[in-house]
């Protein structure tokens, strides 16, 4: 008969050695339970995102189409090139529900005999026809040229010998910089003091017989107090006064020229953002309604043959309701 195999009793590191094992056996189960767990999470989150996201992105869309959009967009025009050739020139502004409010200004004296009202036409230096066939509906239109235009200069010559009065289109960085670009000579928030300054004295130097200045597009740099003081520091040298196209609601120009004791004004309306005939007269219309108002009121518009119609059909109307006056007669140093 064998003999039964003798068993050896259990040592203490024994039992250790099975405890260690023990615990890490129930370590694991905690760990596989807490994976499950966060599985199970993930799965109801997701689910719920999936669920509520068409009604996130549909509240998302109503709150963006209840905000105001502002859009500074130039518009194309055709000229001809030194070979002869038409060919597309990204040029005009044209302003979408930007800064429409109404200006708040004193009352206008008792004595006033009749309003006034200054035309500015901006972006000139593309189309030579439109240009002086504007200037020849009165000769108080005020004309603000690009620089660098291909025929500014020739057009400024042309405009100055008729006895118009130029200013300088100066052109700004835009809150859609760099997709669309505001064009040479631009004046950028990201420049150094020099770098500007020294764009802003070779742009006065582009355009000839200039005695003032208005921002091209502008909505970003306008908000920018540094920069516009130091524009202002040149325009007080110079003795130029500047009109603030009001392409923003945070523009700093009025706050610059109030500091700096530079001649200022505002833009009223922009005429011609949609260049139909009969837009452009209500706009028209509206500056008027201002002016009778308020005792004067500036309008901005652009070379183009919608603005050319309107004026050619209203400002006959109009000559006994206003006085057409340059741009330069309702500038003063702010108070």
């Amino acid at each position: 008969m064998a003999a039964k195999k003798k068993i050896a009793p259990r040592t203490g590191k024994d039992r250790r050695k099975k405890q260690r094992r023990s615990i890490f056996a129930e370590f694991k189960k905690i760990l596989v339970g807490i994976a499950i767990l966060v599985f199970i999470c993930l799965v109801i989150a997701m689910s719920v995102d999936i669920f509520l996201a068409p009604h996130r992105l549909e509240k998302k869309r109503t709150v963006v189409q209840d905000q105001p959009i502002r859009v500074e967009k130039p518009i194309q025009i055709k000229i001809n090139d030194s070979t002869g050739k038409t060919k597309n020139i990204i040029t005009y502004e044209v302003f979408e529900d930007i800064d429409h409010t109404v200006l708040e200004k004193p009352a206008p004296p008792k004595k006033v005999r009749i309003p006034k009202i200054a035309i500015i036409i901006d972006d000139i230096g593309y189309d030579k026809e439109v240009s002086l066939a504007l200037c020849d509906l009165n000769s108080n239109i005020t004309f603000s040229i690009l620089p660098f235009a291909p025929f500014g200069k020739l057009i400024s010559e042309k405009l100055y010998a008729k006895g118009s009065q130029m200013m300088l289109h100066l052109p700004m960085e835009p809150v859609e910089y760099p997709q669309i670009n505001p064009g040479p000579g631009a004046i950028l928030s990201m420049m150094s003091p020099d770098i500007l300054l020294e764009q802003l004295r070779k742009n006065i130097e582009a355009v000839p017989h200039i005695v003032g200045v208005n921002n091209h597009m502008g909505s970003r740099l306008t908000s920018h107090s540094d920069q516009m003081n130091q524009i202002f520091t040149i325009l007080k040298k110079k003795k130029l006064f500047f009109v603030d196209s009001r392409t923003s609601t945070k523009s700093q120009c009025k706050s610059s020229a109030r500091l700096l004791k530079v001649k200022f004004a505002e833009r009223d309306v922009f005429l011609d953002n949609f260049q139909n005939t009969e837009y452009i007269i209500g706009q028209l219309k509206k500056l008027i309604d201002l002016a009778e108002k308020h005792g004067s009121a500036i309008g901005i518009g652009h070379p183009n043959q919608a603005t050319l119609e309107a004026l050619s059909k209203e400002l006959p109307k109009i000559k006994n309701k206003v006085e057409i006056v340059r741009a330069s007669v309702l500038t003063a140093i702010p108070g």
